[in-house]
């Protein structure tokens, strides 16, 4: 990605969403951890007051979750949402 910035016209409008990213990847707090939290009700409650509506993508990460819970951790499994940008692919739980 910092190849592809640096060769990117002033004028393009890649470069805005390439430096964008680059910000974002950069600012994630990658050495920080947390808690598991592995209660599919309190999930259930996080995405509900969070996010409206994606009931399917909701299931999925509650699904998920129950396995966690079922396997006694994530145990540094990932879950990878993916789509265009302005999906609300950045739920956190």
């Amino acid at each position: 990605e910092l190849e592809k910035l640096s060769t990117l016209e002033k004028n393009s409008s890649e470069l805005n969403v390439t430096s964008s990213y680059l910000d974002w990847l950069t600012n994630v707090p990658w050495g920080n951890m947390s808690q598991e939290n592995l209660d599919i009700k309190s999930g259930r409650k996080i995405l509900d007051s969070d996010h409206y509506g994606l009931d399917d993508v909701k299931d999925t990460i509650l699904a998920y979750i129950a396995i966690g819970k079922l396997k006694g951790g994530i145990q540094g499994n990932r879950l990878c949402l993916s789509g265009p940008p302005g999906v609300a692919k950045n739920i956190h739980c």
